[in-house]
């Protein structure tokens, strides 16, 4: 958690579409343009703003800069003109781009969408919110990350799959080459801006794991956090457990009976916070009874604890949030720069709320030379939860980013998740000299 997942939030607020956000305060310093809306005020639906980003998209798509400069509401104080919209997205993109998807969101919270462009050199996006009228209230262009590419080798084959809702983001399945409807496993990493094969400030953490399993003859998903593609959406549509979070998972679980793997067996394998998270997801999930592995993750005594501890906030941040959780609603206010609801989002998931109700198969493995989750503490506490169900083993040469002397991933890690899977006793078996005791 050198990079920790709730800083990699801030961050996007600060640095994320930058270009683009300017550029609208730029184009704020123009004139009002006294043109009548191009669409027509409708009630307000998915379905309305889905149509709306059309109109966008197809705008941008024909250089219709005018066009897109008639969609904002009269009433804006600083409101954009062709030239400034022009502006701004030729100094993300030059040249042509041709509209490749649309998508709306619809919260309690936030309405607005999306127009995704292919471009000669890369995906872009125009984002916009919007009012009940269905007239711009911001519109702001960013170019989107894209993912990582299929690997091979003698034991494993990779292939690009997609989660979430539109506009969907990239994931990878590692299907193991000799295995037959393998069990599969969901691996999440410890950042929320996380690309597909990180975890944290490990570049390849995730990559890593997936291949290793393969060569066990285990499958795996990981995929883009959804921060990490899409560089706008904390920005302009704010932070959401929801949005972040929990539907690109959900999607990736009701999406892999599609592929050859043993969807009724599904594991869910969790780095730093996102492994005490998964207690959470596994409750949520009737799919993943495969087992719960939590590679080097806090323990917590509740979720805004567990929300601080990820944030790398003062213990007075969580305690300051419990509070303010038990107030009225109208009292709520934000806290470390986090809304109420988030706060309140991390309360619910936390790992405590449902250890008791977890029956499946738990591992818990840490690494002893750990700097950022404290063995002697975190690991001590865990063992305050260790039922029947759950077996933990700790390595005394390992840190949190389970890179060995050699500086590679320790493969004695994926062993010991695949002899658990088996129902193998890994504190029992050799082990290689990381070591390891339970």
């Amino acid at each position: 958690m050198r990079r920790n997942w709730l800083c990699a939030l801030l961050a996007c607020l600060l640095f994320s579409g930058c270009g683009a956000v300017k550029k609208e305060e730029t184009a704020q310093d123009a004139e009002p343009v006294k043109e009548t809306p191009a669409v027509i005020a409708e009630e307000m639906s998915f379905g309305t703003l889905r149509k709306l980003a059309g109109t966008i998209g197809r705008a941008v798509e024909n250089e219709a800069w005018e066009e897109l400069s008639s969609l904002f509401w009269d009433g804006l104080e600083k409101r954009p003109d062709a030239v400034n919209i022009e502006e701004a997205f030729s100094d993300l993109h030059a040249g042509g781009v041709k509209l490749a998807d649309t998508a709306a969101l619809m919260d309690t919270d936030v309405r607005g969408g999306y127009a995704v462009f292919e471009g000669e050199n890369g995906i872009y996006e125009a984002v916009f919110t919007a009012d009940e009228n269905l007239h711009l209230l911001s519109l702001v262009f960013a170019e989107r990350r894209t993912g990582s590419r299929p690997e091979s080798s003698d034991t494993f084959e990779e292939y690009e799959i997609t989660a979430g809702n539109a506009p969907r983001i990239s994931g990878m399945l590692t299907m193991p080459k000799e295995a037959e409807e393998p069990v599969v496993a969901i691996l999440l990493p410890e950042e929320i801006d996380d690309a597909m094969d990180e975890s944290g400030s490990n570049l390849t953490f995730r990559k890593d794991l997936a291949h290793g399993l393969a060569e066990k003859g285990i499958a795996s998903v990981r995929f883009d956090m959804r921060c990490w593609e899409d560089p706008l959406l904390v920005p302009v549509f704010g932070m959401s457990f929801d949005r972040t979070i929990s539907r690109d998972f959900a999607s990736i679980v009701h999406t892999l009976e599609q592929y050859p793997v043993n969807a009724r067996k599904i594991i869910y394998i969790g780095h730093g916070p996102a492994g005490s998270l998964g207690y959470s997801a596994v409750a949520h999930h009737y799919e993943m009874d495969g087992g719960l592995v939590l590679l080097n993750s806090p323990y917590t005594e509740d979720g805004v604890h567990l929300l601080q501890r990820a944030a790398w906030l003062e213990e007075s941040a969580a305690e300051e949030a419990k509070e303010m959780l038990e107030m009225e609603k109208e009292e709520q206010y934000e806290i470390a720069g986090f809304p109420p609801s988030f706060w309140q989002a991390w309360q619910e998931h936390g790992a405590l709320n449902y250890t008791r109700r977890i029956s499946i198969p738990i591992l818990i493995l840490q690494a002893e030379a750990d700097g950022v989750v404290y063995f002697k503490k975190d690991y001590e506490d865990w063992k305050s939860q260790k039922g029947s169900n759950v077996t933990m083993k700790s390595y005394p040469d390992l840190g949190h980013d389970l890179i060995n002397k050699e500086e590679v991933f320790e493969p004695q890690i994926c062993e010991d998740i695949a002899a658990w899977i088996n129902g193998e006793d890994i504190n029992k078996k050799k082990t290689s000299k990381t070591g390891g005791k339970s």
